[in-house]
């Protein structure tokens, strides 16, 4: 008899290692019939690869299929929590509501923070070797208290000549707004551009220095190396480019006319700068030009421009305090004792640039790192909010679920499994709120741009970072607002919780509540209290006397200093009956746009006994006049004072070393090299903002450098005689300088731009207090709707006995009262720790009273106890019989 062959070994050694022992046999049986079976019917090489086939594929389908049914029950079991929570939301409808529209409302203004956050946090940090770059800033001062920015032009000039172990020296200086005109082949010009901002005169190492890493400006025209070498040469971002030639491919070569004074060469087009730097530049004129322009300069070390920067960049090795010592010797060297012992050269990271408003920068706009921490704060504390606001509802719901938990524990739930359950049912509206926080972010994102200063480049939802820190915030809410829910409801007497006896006092939950209710409303009173003193703060702003009168004042620039122009638009003002006086300056007494020239001046002739640096002001004899600044001693300017006759301040006298005002008239000084005389004192004002000190300042009259010439209105006029004068206005400037564009501004809204950032700010915290208040109320909401249907029977009672209304909404107030004057007692301390830190920022601030506390906590007193009292006036107000019938 021919034996019969054997399947192969290897297919049974597999499946006696992989299937389980008791299975194994049984296994290997089955196939060995149909290998038989295969064998009579087939070749034996058929029927051997068919019984490796039936082999593996039993091992795929079933062995594997059984060993994964762990991993089936646990999605049955998943779904099964979905599904059961989907119930218990749907059961519990108001307090699913509450609960997602507070968790949306706190995610969605976290969102919007953190965004905000970021966008702040990444200015010019992404520039290569940014760590190593600095600014220089000049610091002075009696107390080393004036924090400025200008360097003296032949200051970085010396620094590359004498200091080779930096690695980068670059000066830029800024200008802001220009008249751009765009002539044709044959000069004559085509049309005319009045910049506002985004001029400047930079070096080529500027972008070597700054390279914007890894948002490169790309040159789309022109030679980086050669661009800007040449005096007179002009490179354009792309949105300016397009502006003034169009869609020309090739612009190299073109003229620009600066000014109407100075025909530029094109020489380069690059891509725009990115929103998020504070070189807010668009038209690039070669540093070069300053040589030819303006020569004298380049060797004046004691004048300085605030717009004319230095950036430095320092090899690896070299720390900022070695920087500074090589520097200031480069300074000693070139000035004498006085000067370089009170002006002082001192270096700011690149990533300070942003956050120290003390010196700025040419966006003009910064945020402190305490703004930046009390926005992290504000939003962490509004997710917290709404965490508690979950934790307080779910706790208080837990005595009505008592008999489903007590059921499910009969039924053999463990403690695990219930806690599962009930966290899932936390993440299920916790993605809810999301999802819906995630929309409602980008609404107000794209509604607060302006207030949030913020330029967005792409949704949230297709911002990998966002999404990430959404799905970090779902995981961390699901746990911190799900975990103590969790654990108090399942560990639940089994027998109480069927009798109906539990209740969550017993189990801590109800004492729980009021800790949690107590934190929510200290962190609402705290913001509530500090917007309502950066309100203050605001209104002080606009209120303090700041030295000059603002009112009815309209300010023109004068872009031609033609003498006799200057005198025909005088006659003309003064011929007008709506004209109280017109005065023409250099410079504004105050205001954002304004220029800002520095200078020293000092007693004792040719050698310096004391030397102040100063802010030059030229101006006429109507200038004192038409600002209102009293003159306190000696006599006004007039014509024949031109480069002699000076007027300082009060304070400046005082620096100088007279002792009071009339001392000082008839006093000949220095005043950058010449013998001036003082012929009068006035009283001191605030020539930058009521955030700094008032300044040390000199008035001289000085025609060739008058800038722009103000005009003060009657004070009889309304609104539509208003117009009328702003039209005549228009039209005198239009016609008497015909070729350039017509501009005004009227000066106290120049003054109140300095404020604009912090009545942001004002509005932001505002903003943010009413949404604490509105989570926080929600919340209140909810439990007193527990607590009152909780108590329906109770309160019938206490009316049979006699009870008023007003008994029993004191009952149900009482306790809250209580605990929301415990949050202000709390709040007190931290709200003012947090506005003085902030008001200390301010030379000139509002005095904290304990006024400025209570107003803004009673008002959160009463809003909640509103809330407290409508909620509970349905249950008050019903018929005890109602409720009492079925007793």
């Amino acid at each position: 008899m021919t034996p019969i062959p054997k399947p192969p070994a290897w297919i049974d050694s597999l499946i006696e290692r992989l299937a389980p022992l008791h299975l194994a046999e049984e296994i290997q049986g089955d196939l060995y019939e149909l290998y038989l079976s295969d064998l009579a019917a087939k070749d034996i090489a058929a029927a051997r690869r068919k019984y490796i086939w039936n082999a593996l594929g039993f091992l795929l389908r079933r062995f594997f299929w059984k060993r994964n049914s762990v991993t089936q029950n646990n999605i049955i079991m998943l779904r099964s929590y979905f599904t059961m929570a989907h119930r218990s939301l749907l059961a519990y409808k108001s307090n699913t509501f509450i609960n997602i529209i507070g968790l949306t409302i706190g995610i969605a203004s976290a969102l919007t923070i953190l965004t905000f956050i970021r966008y702040e946090l990444s200015f010019d940090s992404f520039h290569t070797n940014h760590d190593n770059i600095y600014r220089m800033v000049r610091v002075g001062g009696k107390d080393m208290s004036e924090f400025r920015t200008g360097i003296s032009y032949p200051v970085p000039w010396a620094m590359k000549d004498e200091i080779t172990s930096f690695r980068n020296i670059s000066a830029m200086e800024y200008f802001g707004g220009a008249l751009m005109e765009v002539p044709d082949a044959n000069g004559n010009i085509v049309t005319r551009y009045k910049e506002m901002n985004g001029l400047a005169m930079v070096e080529p190492s500027f972008f070597k220095m700054f390279d914007f890493g890894d948002k490169p400006l790309r040159w789309l025209q022109g030679n980086p190396e050669k661009a800007l070498v040449e005096p007179f040469s002009v490179v354009l971002t792309e949105s300016i480019a397009k502006k003034y030639f169009g869609d020309d491919e090739n612009i190299v070569g073109r003229t620009l006319r600066f000014e109407k004074d100075a025909d530029c060469k094109v020489t380069g087009v690059i891509s725009d700068f990115p929103d998020n730097t504070d070189f807010p530049f668009t038209v690039l004129l070669s540093y070069s030009t300053v040589k030819v322009i303006n020569k004298r300069a380049m060797d004046d070390w004691n004048s300085v421009s605030d717009d004319h920067y230095t950036f430095v960049e320092l090899p690896d090795n070299m720390t900022q305090e070695e920087a500074e010592a090589q520097i200031a010797r480069v300074h000693e060297r070139h000035t004498p004792g006085e000067l370089h012992r009170s002006r002082h050269y001192l270096l700011q990271r690149l990533a300070d640039v942003h956050f120290q408003a003390q010196f700025g920068n040419y966006k003009g706009r910064t945020i402190s790192k305490q703004m930046i921490l009390a926005m992290s704060l504000v939003a962490l504390f509004l997710l917290l909010t709404s965490c508690i606001n979950y934790i307080n509802l779910a706790t208080a719901q837990s005595a009505m679920r008592s008999k489903e938990i007590g059921l499910r524990k009969v039924l053999g739930s463990h403690r695990g499994g219930l806690i599962s359950q009930l966290l899932t049912e936390t993440f299920v509206v916790v993605l809810a709120a999301g999802v819906v926080a995630l929309a409602l972010s980008e609404i107000l994102l794209w509604n607060l741009q302006s207030l949030l200063n913020l330029h967005l480049q792409q949704y949230n939802f297709t911002d990998p970072f966002i999404l990430g820190a959404l799905g970090l915030i779902i995981v961390t809410v699901t746990f911190f607002a799900g975990l103590y829910p969790s654990l108090v409801v399942s560990r639940i007497n089994t027998v109480d919780a069927l009798k109906s006896k539990f209740a969550t006092e017993t189990v801590g939950g109800f004492s729980f509540r009021k800790v949690l209710v107590v934190v929510q409303f200290t962190a609402t009173q705290v913001l509530v209290v500090s917007a309502f003193i950066i309100v203050s703060q605001m209104k002080f702003f606009q209120n303090r006397d700041m030295g000059f009168n603002q009112e009815a004042i309209v300010v023109f620039p004068l872009p031609e200093r033609d003498s006799l122009i200057r005198q025909t638009i005088e006659d003309r003002l003064r011929a007008e009956s709506f004209v109280s006086n017109v005065s023409f300056s250099y410079t504004l007494p105050s205001g954002v746009n304004r220029r800002n020239s520095a200078r020293d001046i000092w007693r004792g002739g040719n050698v310096k006994e004391k030397n102040v640096i100063f802010e030059y002001q030229a101006a006429d004899s109507s200038y004192l006049n038409v600002f209102g600044i009293k003159l306190l001693a000696g006599r006004n300017l007039n014509e024949q004072d031109a480069h002699r006759g000076i007027l300082v301040t009060k304070q400046l006298a005082e620096h100088l070393g007279f002792a009071t005002p009339e001392e000082v008239v008839g006093e000949e000084v220095m005043m950058v090299g010449e013998k001036v005389s003082i012929v009068g004192v006035v009283n001191d004002y605030y020539n930058q903002s009521l955030k700094a000190d008032k300044g040390d300042i000199v008035i001289t009259p000085n025609p060739k450098s008058y800038g722009n010439y103000s005009v003060k209105l009657q004070a009889s006029q309304n609104t539509e005689s208003l117009k009328q004068a702003m039209a005549k206005l228009e039209r005198i400037w239009k016609e008497s300088f015909p070729e350039h564009i017509y501009e005004y501004r009227f000066f106290d809204e120049n003054v109140k731009a300095y404020y604009e950032q912090e009545e942001k700010y004002a509005r932001l915290f505002q903003l943010f207090a009413m949404v604490f208040l509105l989570i926080g109320c929600l919340g209140l909401y909810g439990l007193i709707a527990f607590v009152v249907n909780r108590k329906s029977k109770e309160v019938a009672i206490r009316k049979v006995l006699g009870a008023t209304i007003r008994n029993i909404l004191v009952m149900f107030s009482k306790e809250y009262v209580q605990l929301i004057a415990l949050s202000f007692i709390l709040a007190v301390p931290a709200a003012y720790y947090t506005v003085n830190n902030w008001l200390n920022n301010f030379r000139n601030h509002v005095a904290l009273s304990w006024w400025m506390f209570v107003l803004p906590g009673l008002l959160v007193l009463i809003i909640a106890v509103l809330v407290v009292i409508l909620k509970s006036l349905k249950v008050v107000q019903a018929n005890p019989v109602e409720k009492l019938k079925y007793e």
